[in-house]
């Protein structure tokens, strides 16, 4: 649930990234949407020039005027998941512009990177909250910085994955009064109505042996529960064995992503109330991994219809942003790089709430 591995071009700012935003109006959506989304993208670059020994990643924040101000490293493998960015200009701004925003990044399916971001997904996936370390650095550097800088002006971001780590983190901010304005690029929903669970952990079965053999190729072991090993097939499928998708349907895989993120979001949550935490969600109706997310919103929460998503109770309000351009395949519309395009069919629904 992250980038695929081919990222030189997606690396370059100039051949990839919203050059043709010269001036942002922090008071229309779209830029604030192409500005959180890129600052996303700076911190899948900062981690490929760590270790390319290159520097790509600054004109993804210094386009927009905001300097580096910390990375947040994973403490097993020194990789960077996270980062916080100042926004130099921000006293000569609209009151919608961010003093600061903290993005995560993805699953980065490259090598140096998808041992540890695998074991981590396997971590999530088995609900293991406790023992998932970059989630509470993640925690820990937010809770540090409101401390140092209060939380006026801050925004989180994150996208696939890292939307994931955003919203928990949002959440968990909620639950103590904090409000932080987030911005959720493809973050995973699942199905779990009996018969569909059942079907799929039937159908999910039949490719556990190609499951092991690509886990076992990156030494992650044991694989303890078929959620974690859901985890681990649909981080390394879906951007790089997409012509093996015979073995296994893709929504299949995206709704096991999405069962075993929740798992670990209801353990985090459990008996605390979120229904003011209100993230932005952005949502392609072509990318399998978040499309639920239009079906909760529009007949859960708006129609107060039952919902077939266990997600009730855990996202109780929020903002539904729909990307209706066309894209070319379900890895485009999984993608980062539809959030800043020029051109971008951003249709903003109104926002909802369970009360």
């Amino acid at each position: 649930m992250g980038r695929k591995t081919s990222v030189v071009e997606e690396d370059n700012f100039v051949a990839s990234g919203p050059t043709h935003l010269e001036t942002i109006d922090w008071d229309r959506p779209d830029h604030q949407c192409s500005v959180a989304a890129s600052l996303v993208q700076a911190t899948y670059v900062l981690e490929s020039d760590r270790k390319r020994n290159q520097k790509l990643a600054p004109p993804w924040w210094m386009t927009f005027g905001f300097e580096l101000i910390n990375t947040i490293v994973d403490d097993q493998d020194s990789s960077i998941f996270g980062a916080i960015y100042r926004n130099m200009r921000y006293n000569d701004q609209t009151p919608q512009a961010p003093r600061f925003v903290i993005a995560f990044r993805g699953t980065m399916l490259e090598g140096g990177n998808l041992g540890q971001d695998l074991s981590h997904d396997l971590l999530v996936g088995d609900g293991g909250l406790g023992s998932t370390s970059r989630l509470k650095k993640a925690t820990e550097n937010v809770e540090r910085h409101i401390s140092e800088f209060g939380s006026e002006g801050i925004f989180l971001a994150g996208h696939s994955l890292g939307s994931s780590v955003a919203m928990l983190v949002g959440a968990n901010m909620a639950t103590k009064g904090i409000y932080l304005k987030t911005f959720l690029f493809n973050l995973p929903s699942c199905l779990t109505e009996e018969k569909t669970s059942r079907r799929l952990i039937a159908r999910f079965l039949q490719i556990t042996p190609l499951i092991v053999g690509l886990a076992g190729a990156v030494g992650i072991f044991p694989l303890a529960t078929v959620a974690s090993l859901g985890m681990a097939a649909s981080v390394i499928m879906i951007d790089t064995l997409v012509v093996a998708s015979g073995i296994a349907t893709l929504t299949s895989l995206a709704a096991l992503i999405g069962a075993s993120v929740l798992s670990m979001q209801k353990r985090m949550m459990q008996g605390q109330r979120t229904s003011s935490f209100t993230p932005y969600v952005f949502v392609n109706p072509g990318d399998p991994i978040c499309k639920n997310w239009v079906t909760y919103f529009r007949n859960h929460l708006k129609e107060k219809k039952k919902s077939p998503f266990q997600l009730a109770g855990f996202v109780e309000s929020g903002i539904l942003n729909i990307n209706s351009m066309h894209s070319r395949g379900m890895l485009e519309a999984h993608g980062l790089r539809q959030w800043w395009q020029q051109g971008m069919n951003l249709l903003k629904l109104e926002e909802y709430g369970s009360s």
